[in-house]
């Protein structure tokens, strides 16, 4: 229990623990957090994160960080030399970090604490101490739990639970409620089961359960060793005997020290003694602009001239858009100029089902907040849906629209057609970073503005209509249409800033709109056809399974990789390749691996391929026919890959297989609206090797493209030293992946594996293809140069990829870093290229009034819907918009071909 304490607590310190913090936040987040010049920042920033956190909530009057010695002068160490044996060092990237975080904290006025000889254990112990003597209370940080044996009516521990923001907060009763003995008896629980984190050996034989039950038998070790043959359990009693000495110097190791000589005054220490310029720029300077926000606002400072570091509060009133008197309000600030900030609430996913919720328009003090009547059938008053209409399709008025392909499609649906959109944030952000996995307004408010926004005003109920399935309450809306008026402005500096303004202006805005179009057009899927390949690919898995069962001698789930492991490594004793916790692995890689030498595993590999492409591809798309116009709309993914490659989904027309007879015949079921219409298909020839081409300069190669020669026929003769009429059909399979394989980073392991080699004649291909290519050997080379020095890769557009990975000591993660420092200027490159074309097309065709129809983008390719008598238009139009998309040192080949089908024009 607590006790009472006389002493008054005139202040409360906070001590932090600060290697253990810092490793805590290193390995809690990913080390691809990082500047755009590499630095990797993980642990600084789940540090300082952490640190606000706890200064905001718990007021402090003082902070005070220790740091350990050398372990290797500590006392502990002289005493034990075994003690922390085994522990890895630390990581260099972790090592690298310390220094940063000291350094933010010094600015911060936090003074930084360590004593050779002593760890940070020690210093706080001392500290708590000195807390405790002047009548104050001491708050410990800390991520190890040998600090609990502290804690006592003036001191208190938080402890990290998982992660850095996860805390249990342990006072007295805490403790003994936990671990059954009051703080101060924890070390003695510890002299008795050890620690193997420390190393520290206790007792053999007594777990942490036998410590506990003697300890609170007996109250301490020197107790029970007196006593010791009034110990019941016989094995325990032996091994005190035995181990007495240990388990002494055990507790000596687990105590902490708390008289360390330390030249702090404690009692001089405040917070609030910080250098705010400095604390901003080491923040600007690790990109850290949210940390900044946060640490200005508990401050309460503003700091001039440091860009991301202003502390505003923004207050809009909300008003609602029933009422039409704030409809000619708004009409008439909008006829003198201005900005709009739009926020649609969709219910429903894709083109068919989407539909308009509600919505929220700001603009600068204000949010009108639009409900969902106005929308859904117009009824009640009209005015004011004509006043929202106008405003909407007025393409002089200003405006940014977050997610503004979904909104527009949605209005569109109920007769809005959305004009003057000025700025998506989203698109806009990933144009910014395109490695984030996601986009939320509330992330990029905290990134882009560091504004507290304050929406006051009262609301009455909005009528609504019947099943809605409102994903955005009231108040949430109008704080992101709030956020979407702030963020035009900031994350437009930040793409001029950035240089990237004109990519975003010219290639992924008007791109929104050609893809919103596309998804509106659909395709129309033949569902007979579906059903006839399903019928053959059950017959195909079927006579599979009878094989696989065959190898395997008897029937078994293949679908269960436990099962499936146990069948090849451990029945039919195959060498495993690699493990992981729950057994054997049988992913795609290990299987590929071994089919060569196993048939079971190809068989395998098809098994999986077929039942896939059954599942997605016959059951799941006809339900992705819409029922109103009877075609399947596919939703375009402009914001989805880092390299600028647009994705797909429902369907994800990217998992169709290219190659493959069973893929052909999905395309087959890919038709045309109307039975006299055609579908186009134009693909880009080997466009990423021209793309190295061009930026490589390799004279060979350009040679090669020039001549218009078949470049993995022209390949395979110089690696092979052969004439090109001469080249074998396995040569020119070799050439073509080593074309597409070793530009990419692929290694002669992994060249062995895709072509079913040794790795030393793997070896010899890639040696001989550098030594035919040496331009693009030095290329490579200047790519991983370059991206390790500048912290990323770069398109020919300027579309940037930050490469954290480079400056990661971890060598699987640094050449993964290497691999994307080459495929981005390529892949990105080829991506930016069929962007260009994908609009200028779509302009044209517009400019001609053409009735045939762009549906469908795959990588390289473009898929139309051709009316009757525009064949040779649309033929030509294509051909030379997307040969002449982006000036190359090579042609920019196209291959078009028409059919009654997506799989025969493909």
């Amino acid at each position: 229990m607590k006790k009472e304490s006389s002493k008054k607590k005139s202040r409360k310190v906070l001590l932090l623990d600060g290697h253990s913090l810092a490793y805590r936040a290193f390995f809690a987040l990913p080390d691809t957090i990082a500047t755009t010049k590499g630095q990797v920042t993980n642990a600084v920033y789940g540090f300082v994160n952490m640190l606000l956190k706890v200064v905001a909530d718990e007021e402090p009057d003082s902070v005070v960080a220790t740091f350990d010695g050398p372990l290797r002068k500590t006392l502990r160490y002289k005493e034990y030399p075994e003690y922390k044996a085994g522990r890895p060092p630390m990581p260099d990237t972790l090592r690298s970090q310390i220094g940063l975080i000291k350094e933010i904290l010094e600015a911060m006025g936090i003074p930084c604490i360590c004593v050779e000889g002593y760890e940070a254990d020690d210093l706080i112990g001392t500290l708590a101490r000195r807390v405790e003597e002047e009548g104050s209370r001491a708050l410990i940080i800390t991520g190890d739990r040998d600090m609990l044996q502290l804690v006592d009516d003036s001191v208190t521990v938080l402890l990290n639970r998982k992660g850095i923001s996860e805390m249990d907060k342990y006072d007295e009763d805490a403790v003994e409620e936990k671990y059954g003995v009051p703080p101060d008896k924890l070390v003695d629980i510890v002299s008795l089961k050890g620690d193997s984190s420390d190393n520290i050996p206790g007792v053999p034989g007594i777990g942490e359960k036998g410590a506990r039950s003697l300890i609170q038998e007996f109250g301490t070790l020197e107790n029970l060793l007196e006593h010791k043959e009034k110990v019941k359990n016989k094995r325990q009693k032996e091994a005190l005997k035995d181990h007495q000495d240990q388990a002494i110097l055990s507790k000596k190791l687990a105590t902490i020290v708390k008289e360390v000589e330390c030249e702090l005054d404690l009692p001089k220490v405040s917070l609030g003694n910080w250098d705010t310029k400095r604390v901003l720029e080491l923040f600007e300077e690790l990109e850290f602009n949210t940390l900044a926000t946060r640490f200005l606002r508990f401050a309460g400072e503003e700091a001039p001239g440091v860009s991301g570091a202003k502390a505003l509060t923004r207050e809009f009133k909300i008003e609602s858009g029933e009422r039409i008197k704030v409809w000619e309000r708004l009409i008439k600030r909008c006829e003198k100029g201005g900005h709009l900030g739009i926020r649609v609430a969709i219910s429903g996913e894709g083109f068919c089902d989407a539909r308009v919720v509600k919505a929220a328009i700001a603009y600068e003090d204000r949010v009108i907040l639009v409900p969902g009547y106005l929308f859904q059938g117009h009824e009640g008053d009209g005015e004011p849906f004509e006043c929202l209409k106008m405003i909407l399709e007025d393409e002089n008025i200003s405006k940014s629209l977050y997610q503004a392909k979904a909104a527009y499609l949605a209005l569109k649906k109920i007769g809005i057609l959305t004009r003057g959109v000025e700025l998506d944030p989203e698109v806009a952000a990933y144009v910014l970073d395109p490695t984030r996995n996601s986009y939320p307004l509330q992330s990029l408010a905290a990134k882009f503005l560091g504004e507290d926004i304050v929406v006051s005003g009262e609301v009455a109920q909005q009528p609504t209509f019947e099943d809605a399935e409102v994903a955005i309450d009231d108040s949430t809306l109008v704080q992101e249409a709030a956020s979407v008026y702030l963020l035009t402005r900031a994350i437009q500096g930040s793409l001029e800033r950035e240089g990237l303004s004109k990519l975003y202006q010219e290639v992924e805005h008007p791109l929104m709109w050609v893809l919103a179009h596309m998804e509106e057009n659909g395709v129309v899927v033949d569902s007979g056809k579906l059903e006839v390949l399903s019928n053959e690919a059950g017959e195909a898995i079927a006579k599979l399974e009878k094989g696989i069962y065959k190898e395997a001698g008897h029937d078994f789930n293949i679908n269960s990789t436990k099962q499936l492991g146990k069948v090849l490594f451990e029945e039919m004793g195959i060498p495993p390749i690699k493990r992981i916790k729950t057994g054997y692995s049988t992913d795609a890689s290990v299987l590929e691996e071994l089919k060569s030498d196993h048939p079971i595993a190809g068989m395998i590999v098809s098994y999986r391929e077929l039942t896939k492409l059954r599942s997605t591809y016959r059951n799941a798309l006809p339900r992705l026919i819409c029922a109103r116009t009877g075609r399947v709309h596919c939703s375009f993914n402009q914001a989805a890959t880092a390299t600028g490659r647009l994705s797909s989904s429902n369907p994800n027309l990217q998992n169709i297989p290219v190659r493959t007879d069973f893929g052909k015949k999905i395309r087959d079921a890919f038709i045309p609206r109307h039975e006299d219409w055609e579908m186009l298909v134009a693909d880009y020839s080997q466009i990423e090797l021209r793309v190295l081409a061009h930026m490589s300069g390799d004279e060979n190669l350009l040679d090669a493209f020039a001549r218009g020669e078949d470049i993995h026929r022209d390949t395979a003769s110089k690696i092979f030293s052969a004439k090109p009429s001469e080249v074998t059909a396995q040569e020119r399979r070799v050439a073509k992946m080593v074309n597409f394989g070793v530009v990419y980073g692929m290694s002669s392991y992994g060249l062995s594996r895709r072509l079913g080699i040794s790795t030393e004649d793997a070896a010899e291909f890639i040696h001989a293809y550098f030594k035919q290519y040496s331009q693009v050997a030095e290329y490579i080379e200047q790519c991983k140069k370059s991206g390790l020095e500048r912290g990323y890769a770069e398109t020919i557009l300027g579309r940037r990829r930050n490469l954290p990975e480079l400056k990661s000591r971890n060598r699987r993660i640094k050449e993964l870093g290497e691999r994307l420092a080459v495929n981005t200027p390529l892949q990105g490159s080829a991506a930016d290229i069929i962007k260009l074309a994908m609009i200028s097309i779509a302009r044209e065709m517009e400019e001609k009034q053409c009735r045939s129809l762009m549906t469908l983008q795959v990588h390289d390719e473009l898929v139309f819907e051709v009316a009757p008598g525009e064949n040779k238009v649309m033929s030509e139009l294509v051909a030379r918009q997307m040969s002449g998309a982006y000036k190359l040192e090579v042609e920019l080949k196209v291959d078009l071909s028409l059919g009654p089908n997506w799989g025969s024009a493909k």
